[in-house]
């Protein structure tokens, strides 16, 4: 009897001690992980054009998970203009989109409810590129040149504030819009092409011609690159959207500290073309854009944000300005540096 005894209490025991260790790790890990996406965390990134290297941060992370871990789906989506991506983010709480600061303002300017909370790059990539028999080595060489963009507000802003900054004479210039400017610029249609380093500059690199480009920052222009923004609607929940932007931060650091890895990744996603030294060569490029000297990943600078829509109004581009104080959200990226002031550190190496 004893020793059935015995036996019932050690068995008891041995039970309420399995049944606390399973509740212990099982509390643990659900305090440890994140939630699991649900239909209410899904968003859609909307781009204002094709999917360039210029979205490596993104690409590496919905690849590698980076969203679901700050429990949240999202997904490229591919776009044709500002004008398109502005106005589908207005009109979908579950859409963030990327456009030209001067794509946003104008659309803010013409009354839909978008803002921005922080830049994709910080500076712009417009660069102004000809072939290598044509000099470009500084302001004065645009000069009775047949110059060509596609259309857009970003490189007509640029072109325009690069002539004005630089007092290059307007009498000799022949300014066009192309719907293909890269043929127009092998074609020797036009002398000089402006257009953006991820796009056009990708384009000529992928074309095997020799050509030389030249860097508006070094003469003066320094315009603010493309943003990423938000209808008003959604950035009630501003907890997601800090999420968001970490993940990306993760993303962009994983594509430049593990490069051999993530470069197919970026390369596979892209689909233009690209090899691994161009794409090197590219991520190199682009580091200037991404965190200029100073800058910080994402930094939004609302001074440059305000000379930019005062040119836009001189040029009659936007009838009236908007209040900047309510078209930017200069909180989410605060939160963002500081819970995770690290962020990006190895993209200075």
């Amino acid at each position: 009897m004893r020793r059935a005894i015995a036996w019932i209490s050690g068995a008891v025991l041995g039970a309420v001690i399995i049944a606390g260790l399973a509740r212990y790790y099982g509390s643990s890990s659900s305090v440890d992980e994140k939630p699991l996406p649900s239909a209410s965390s899904a968003y859609v990134l909307k781009l204002n054009g094709a999917v360039t290297p210029a979205f490596a941060g993104p690409i590496v992370a919905i690849a590698e998970n980076l969203f679901e871990h700050e429990g949240l789906s999202v997904r490229l989506q591919p776009g044709t203009s500002d004008a398109e991506t502005t106005s589908v983010v207005a009109a979908d709480p579950h859409a963030i989109g990327v456009a030209s600061a001067q794509g946003f303002l104008k659309a803010r300017a013409d009354g839909l409810p978008i803002v921005a909370f922080a830049s994709s790059y910080v500076t712009s990539s417009v660069e102004f590129f000809s072939l290598s028999s044509v000099r470009l080595l500084g302001p004065a060489d645009l000069e009775g040149k047949r110059i060509g963009y596609k259309p857009g507000l970003e490189p007509s802003t640029v072109l325009s504030a690069f002539i004005a900054k630089n007092f290059i004479a307007q009498s000799g210039l022949k300014i066009v819009e192309s719907s293909d400017a890269v043929s127009d610029l092998l074609s020797g249609k036009i002398d000089i092409l402006v257009g953006r380093r991820d796009v056009e500059g990708l384009m000529l690199e992928n074309s095997g011609v020799p050509y030389r480009s030249l860097s508006p920052d070094a003469f003066g222009v320094h315009i603010m690159g493309p943003v990423f923004f938000a209808s008003q609607e959604a950035l009630r929940s501003p907890t997601a959207i800090e999420r968001f932007l970490i993940a990306i931060a993760n993303g962009w650091a994983s594509a430049y500290s593990e490069s051999g890895r993530t470069g197919p990744i970026i390369v596979r996603a892209v689909n233009q073309g690209l090899d691994a030294d161009r794409l090197s060569r590219f991520m190199d490029a682009q580091r200037r854009f991404l965190r200029p000297s100073g800058a910080r990943f994402g930094e939004l600078d609302p001074r440059k944000l305000r000379d930019l829509q005062e040119y836009l109004l001189q040029q009659r581009i936007i009838q009236q300005p908007t209040d900047l104080a309510n078209a930017v959200n200069l909180g989410i990226l605060a939160e963002v540096y500081r819970v995770k002031s690290e962020i990006l550190s190895p993209i200075d190496r």
